[in-house]
């Protein structure tokens, strides 16, 4: 087959020119984003119940709608929190089951159990797209609300616009509150009317409520009938409500006021200290974020011209900053990288052939690049990194078939044909082995489930793609070449014996003192010499206690968040305070470039993991922005976090860093299960407590929350049902003074607007106005409140979680300083020691939970990888000791990380295993290519011995050549790449280093040791 290619080398050729072109059109083609596309396996069904009490809640929506989602099949869990007024369950799917299609049966069965939901329960919302992070948000700011506020139209206007850019999903508004119809009705007017608030509640409904009139036909045309519409909503003061008993009209204006405002203001927000409303787009999954960015500016730069002049557009996050920043980095490590492999190579190869085996690199990833589009993979920092971990390893099989071709050229001076035809035939089972062994090592991690899985699916796919690439240009251009250059230069067998490379003197002298000195020496007593080099690895593995582990490091871009919580019972007008605050004093701090901030709630999604601070009036976030020249990050997060303290003593205040990779958990998680609230509020206070005593813990937390601040009343059920009242009755009109109840919904020419009921409160003492109050009965007298009913403070539960359909308390913390790994060792024990009743019990769930599962996915694949490698090499050898030799480097390679992890303090975590799976690929091949040799040898009749020190001669350069190439591609990485990747570069350098120089000392021991027991039995 060589031969063929060899001898018709210009179809190979065409073959391979065609193949690199359309595979960089490919590239070119491929859309840019940050990371991959994670599409996540968690919904959430949101239930609004106006009103109702966390019990309440729980009783008649979440249980309801819980035992419905249960019957699914394929559900990792099922969690909710009822909370004063609102259901919110969290389903999330195993990692093995297709979300898109559990979500379509989730709906169906959330529909079925609407018919068993309370009548003023509103429908429950199903969003199953969580993880999708914003493109781009902008803050509009001007100096007064009102101003702000005045934009609404436009705003609206804006984003119909802005989502007919194509691949734009979804453009979303935060700060700007609803328009609504407010009708405030005074009490004591009512009274003076004898109306009642549900006489006014029917004339506006039937004013402004018109029912479609239909067509008119005659015998020839047919007439539309409509009534004229009326937008103006101070026409409804006109609205005539009752008649006095002189007949006069009793307007809505006599007993009322009528205003078109907005929603009450659950949350602001502001950028560098001035008021503004968040503009937020969302991309389809896969699309190109520098294309969409630009058409998003391009249509900005035409919608800006309509903002007022006191208006003004900033861009708080663009995704697209971030993209071009990793694309510089990563690019620029990447062509650093490609400059060191080909330096590399030409300390053992000349020039030309130098730049020859380089060449694997373009033609190699061109071919890998073409199937991409194709397997849904884009052009991301993953995908990046994917093609420099590759990087030192394409050349691998070009470098082996060269120096095979030279080494018949210059050693046993064959014709340039024969040498490259037979130098090609000789190395090539050998490289395939290798190869398919490498892919092996690789190819499982496709089947990774759960967010990690879609995280890292790239790394496998180009890897494998590029790699077969690789071996299929090394058996074809490589010879093809040195058959053309040899042929051309060729003028005597003696010019081959000159060493090639910038070192050729150097690896010649080098190779000779291997062969000629140390592997005789070695092989006196090769069983003490491979046990040493054992011995050696196996010592590195007792440096695991004292290497730190870390799922997933801190990112190092230029922003982090500031979360901020007040207590239970604060107002947002509270929460405003602090958040303003906290803005304007870190703004007056050194490298501080801008803050925007958020009260009322988290800020819109714009990084990738876990970033909410979570929802409410009492909860506000910052994301601030800092240059990293002038400020480093850890001089920020613990002093400010002190100073916090001071400032706001009643806040809890913390800066927080953004965490690179995909979205795990936060760091200690503690679930409690029982039935009884208070049980489970008196363990989770005893489990808060331990929990913060120890070193490294800070914002323990529980999602029962404190109780809130309650006014309760306690009905008088004899007298109401003398006086004809009814709890509907007496519930509506006490909404009055907190909610209000929706009449109906006004039309103005362009949106519905609710309409809203309220009695006038003004800012009198709540006690004061309950005893105005007047609840109708079923004869339409009025009856004071103060006699069927006993108003009393009181405190109430602000949520009631459930996990699984149980009851469950969760208590969490966040970690500083050291690992969750680290602090969940100590909290186990604690644990393990607490006092549970009868029922009770508790389960560890968090990060270091998604750890282990993520761990165990990992060992599982290890193992499987292990066992191809040992298939491959027993095909190759049709031996079962050969291939257990081999994988002794990866436990060689294996220990060397572990020493490099250990020296650079580099975390043990997802990206170091990744790191682990690469190298079990990469130093296999020098094994097999190395055994390959001696047995080769021992066929062609040479002596044990002698057939393993030939080989260590003839293996000794390229081994070397190999190993510097892949460290030399990875170097950049470790030295200025990204927080992300740094440990699986670390890890990959190390080992390869540790197992190439042991390698050559063990593999041949060992062989010899087996070889000689064979031939004694």
């Amino acid at each position: 087959m060589i031969e063929y290619i060899v001898r018709k080398r210009k179809i190979t050729l065409m073959f391979f020119v065609m193949v690199v072109v359309v595979g960089f059109l490919s590239f070119l083609q491929l859309p840019k984003q940050e990371s991959p596309d994670i599409i996540v396996n968690i919904a959430t069904v949101t239930t609004i119940y106006p009103g109702a009490s966390p019990e309440k809640v729980e009783q008649t929506v979440t249980k309801k709608l819980e035992e419905k989602i249960n019957e699914l099949q394929g559900l990792s869990y099922i969690s909710s929190h009822s909370r004063l007024g609102v259901s919110t369950i969290i389903v999330e799917t195993k990692s093995d089951v297709d979300p898109k299609q559990k979500w379509d049966e989730l709906r169906k069965k959330v529909k079925d159990a609407e018919a068993d939901l309370p009548a003023d329960a509103q429908q429950p919302i199903i969003n199953d797209d969580l993880n999708r992070t914003f493109v781009q948000t902008m803050a509009i700011t001007a100096d007064t609300r009102e101003q702000l506020y005045s934009l609404s139209s436009l705003l609206k206007s804006w984003k119909d616009q802005l989502r007919t850019i194509p691949n734009v999903a979804d453009v979303t508004i935060e700060g700007l509150p609803e328009e609504e119809v407010r009708i405030e009705v005074d009490t004591q007017k009512l009274s003076q009317y004898g109306l009642t608030w549900g006489q006014v509640m029917m004339a506006v409904k039937k004013e402004n409520e018109r029912v479609p009139l239909g067509d008119l036909t005659t015998d020839s045309r047919t007439y539309q009938l409509k009534l004229a519409e009326n937008y103006d909503v101070n026409a409804l003061n006109k609205v005539i409500i009752s008649r006095t008993p002189e007949g006069y009209p009793v307007y809505l204006k006599d007993i009322g006021t009528v205003k078109l405002t907005t929603e009450t203001v659950k949350s602001y927000s502001y950028y560098n200290g001035k008021p503004s409303v968040s503009l937020s787009i969302n991309a389809e999954t896969g699309s190109d974020v520098p294309s969409l960015q630009r058409r998003v500016d391009e249509m900005m730069a035409t919608l800006e011209k309509s903002l007022p002049a006191w208006a003004k557009k900033h861009s708080i996050y663009s995704q697209n900053e971030r993209v071009d920043e990793l694309f510089g980095d990563l690019s620029r490590e990447m062509w650093i990288a490609i400059a060191a492999v080909l330096l590399v190579c030409t300390l053992g190869l000349n020039l030309i052939t130098s730049v020859v085996v380089a060449l694997a690199i373009p033609i190699s990833l061109a071919v890998g690049l073409l199937f991409l589009p194709s397997l849904g993979i884009t052009l991301n920092m993953i995908s990046i990194v994917s093609l420099i971990i590759v990087l030192g390893i394409l050349v691998d099989d070009a470098v082996v078939v060269n120096d095979n071709i030279e080494r018949r050229l210059s050693v046993l001076g064959e014709r340039p044909l024969q040498a490259a035809i037979n130098g090609a035939n000789e190395v090539s089972i050998s490289i395939v082995t290798a190869t398919l062994a490498t892919i092996a090592s690789f190819g499982p991690l496709m089947f990774l489930n759960g967010n990690a899985g879609q995280f890292i699916r790239p790394v496998p796919v180009i890897i494998s793609l590029t790699m077969l690439a690789s071996m299929i240009m090394s058996l074809t251009i490589i010879p093809i070449f040195r058959q053309w250059y040899e042929q051309r230069r060729r003028s005597g067998v003696e010019d081959y014996r000159k060493p090639a490379g910038l070192l050729g003197k150097q690896l010649q002298q080098l190779t000779k003192w291997y062969a000629k000195r140390l592997m005789p020496r070695i092989l006196k007593r090769p069983l003490l010499a491979g046990m040493v080099g054992v011995l050696i690895g196996t010592l590195a593995y007792g440096l695991i206690p004292f290497t730190p582990v870390q799922l997933f490091p801190n990112d190092d871009r230029p922003q982090f968040l500031v979360d901020i919580r007040l207590p239970v019972g604060s107002s947002i007008d509270e929460t405003d305070r602090v958040v303003r605050g906290v803005s304007d004093w870190i703004m007056k701090q050194p490298g501080i470039e801008s803050v925007a901030s958020y009260a009322g709630g988290s800020a819109p999604k714009m990084f990738g993991g876990d970033t909410s601070a979570g929802e409410g009036i009492t909860v506000g976030q910052l994301v601030v922005r800092f240059d990293k020249a002038k400020v480093k990050i850890d001089d920020m997060m613990e002093p400010w976090q002190e100073e916090f303290k001071k400032l706001y003593p009643e806040a809890t205040i913390l800066p927080k860093q953004l965490e690179a990779g995909p979205p795990v958990g936060k760091p200690v998680v503690i679930r409690l299960y029982g039935e009884d609230v208070a049980t489970l509020r008196t363990l989770s206070e005893q489990v808060k407590s331990k929990v913060a005593k120890i070193p490294g813990t800070y914002d323990v937390q529980d999602d029962f929350g404190i109780d809130s601040y309650t006014l309760e009343f306690v009905v008088n059920k004899e007298l109401m049902e003398q006086k004809l009242v009814n709890y509907n009755d007496l519930s509506q009109t006490l909404r009055l003074v907190s909610e209000g109840i929706t009449v109906s919904q006004f039309d103005n020419g362009t949106d519905l607007l609710d309409i809203k009921l309220f009695l006038q409160k003004g800012e009198e003492d709540p006690s004061l106005l309950f005893q105005r109050l007047t609840v109708a009965n079923a004869r339409g007298e009025q009856i004071p409140l103060t006699q069927l009913a006993e108003v009393k403070p009181t405190f109430s539960t602000q949520a009631i979680p459930h996990r699984d359909l149980s009851r469950c308390v969760t208590v969490s913390s966040d970690v500083r300083g050291r690992t969750a790994t680290e602090v969940m060792q100590e909290i186990k024990p604690m644990l393990q020691t607490l006092p549970l009743p009868d029922g009770y019990r508790w389960e560890i769930g968090g990060e270091t939970s998604e750890q282990t599962e993520i761990f165990i996915d990992m060992g599982k694949l290890s193992v499987v990888v292990v066992f191809l490698i040992l298939i491959m090499i027993a095909m190759q050898f049709y031996s079962l000791s050969i291939p257990v030799l081999v994988l002794s480097t990866v436990y060689l390679a294996f220990a060397g990380s572990l020493i490099g992890l250990f020296v650079t303090q580099t975390p043990l975590g997802f990206m170091t295993m990744m790191g682990v799976i690469s190298l079990s690929g990469i130093v296999v091949r020098n094994g097999i290519v190395l055994i390959e040799f001696i047995e080769e040898a021992r066929r062609d009749g040479v002596e044990l011995k002698q057939a393993v020190i030939q080989a260590g001669e003839a293996r000794l350069r390229p081994i070397l050549l190999t190993s510097f190439t892949a460290v030399a591609g990875l170097m950049p990485l470790a030295l200025s790449g990204d927080v992300l990747f740094q440990p699986l570069a670390v890890t990959i350098i190390f080992g390869l280093l540790f197992s190439t120089m042991l390698t050559l000392i063990v593999v041949p021991s060992f062989y010899t040791v087996l070889a000689e027991g064979k031939r004694k039995r």
